[in-house]
């Protein structure tokens, strides 16, 4: 109850303030060793959304900069949210905002890591970008 309180907390801080500020890192179950693993995760961005750098070439976490703009998938709205984790199901809200933008991520960006593009107002993925890299088991 309590991680609810302080969600819905933030969540009204941000719609208040109506800026793009990054709430807490999401938990990642990556580690950040990924010597031995010859596989790697391929990037993917949408036409709506994008991650700078799209690839890393290590498992150590940085800063990365989200970039969206909902107009280019058709999309008529003026609020939409960025939802990060670690898969496309297992994701935490990230930042709020209109319908372009863009934002930086804290160290926490592995390759592998899942941000959507949600309407706000009724939920919608607009779309999805991975951050491409060696696979970090």
């Amino acid at each position: 109850m309590h991680l609810n309180r302080i969600a819905f907390l933030a969540l009204a801080m941000l719609t208040l303030a109506a800026c793009q500020q990054e709430s807490a890192p999401p938990v990642s179950a990556q580690s950040k060793n990924g010597a031995g693993s010859n596989q790697t995760i391929a990037a993917k961005s949408s036409p709506a959304i994008s991650i700078d750098p799209a690839t890393m070439k290590s498992c150590d976490g940085i800063a990365a900069t989200v970039h969206w703009d909902a107009s280019k998938v058709g999309t008529n709205t003026d609020s939409t949210e960025i939802w990060v984790g670690p898969s496309d199901s297992d994701t935490k809200l990230f930042s709020a905002g209109g319908a372009t933008g863009d934002t930086q991520t804290g160290p926490w960006t592995h390759p592998g890591t899942h941000f959507l593009l949600k309407n706000k107002q009724d939920g919608k993925v607009l779309g999805e970008a991975i951050v491409g890299g060696p696979a970090c088991s």
